[in-house]
């Protein structure tokens, strides 16, 4: 697709409105899209675990054994996955935040099931998980809106300035507008004047005439006073 404007001397105002139009849409999608994409859940690229009851240390760039129970009736404790060690961070006397990869392991691994980690001697319960994504979540919005941005710059940019037969039609449009009649101010204010006179006379011409027919028959003896 050539880049330039076909036609640029003809159309404007309806072509530039056009394009405003469009860009509003496009803004509310890309909203839409940054909205939905929040909710989206990113591959995990480690996690947090805070483990207590520690008894040796466990170093960065070790690998541990992920311990969990058994779908058994004894709850025989298995190994369920392993992983390395990122770091680890001690924040009291029994506690701890260490920080471990993606786990690894052949017995369908599921972070909740794990109960305890292993790494030789060591061993640690686990109080609490926490997820790591792969990357910020933002940066997935941002390239959601930025994606329906640039498209829609794009499509907005061919209707209105490249495509011959949308940009003929854009330029037909605004020669019909010219032909259009408008009224001045004082022909608006005029007739606006008329509508709103008339409009009280008719309501007081029907309040005149209910009015009426509610006496009569009220005389009548049909309503009753």
């Amino acid at each position: 697709m050539a880049f330039g404007i076909y036609k640029p001397e003809q159309g404007y105002w309806v072509r530039v409105l056009t394009a405003v139009s469009a860009g509003i849409i496009i803004l509310a999608a890309a909203a839409w899209g940054w909205a939905q994409a929040g909710a989206a859940t990113l591959p995990a690229r480690g996690y947090i675990l805070n483990v207590s009851a520690i008894t040796g240390t466990f170093d960065a760039g070790s690998s541990v054994e992920l311990l969990g129970i058994a779908d058994d009736a004894e709850g025989t404790e298995i190994v369920v996955g392993s992983a390395g060690v990122l770091g680890s961070d001690e924040t009291g006397s029994s506690t701890a935040s260490i920080e471990i990869d993606t786990p690894v392991g052949a017995d369908m691994f599921a972070i909740d099931r794990v109960q305890r980690i292993r790494s030789g001697d060591s061993t640690a319960l686990v109080r609490a998980r926490q997820k790591l994504d792969l990357f910020p979540l933002i940066y997935l919005q941002a390239g959601v809106a930025a994606g329906v941005i640039l498209l829609g710059a794009i499509a907005v940019y061919w209707f209105v300035a490249s495509n011959r037969g949308s940009v003929d039609f854009l330029i037909n449009t605004d020669g019909e507008m010219r032909k259009v009649n408008w009224s001045t101010k004082k022909e608006v204010i005029g007739s606006t004047q008329v509508v709103i006179v008339t409009a009280f006379l008719i309501a007081l011409f029907l309040f005149s005439v209910d009015s009426a027919f509610a006496a009569f028959f009220r005389l009548v003896g049909v309503l009753e006073t």
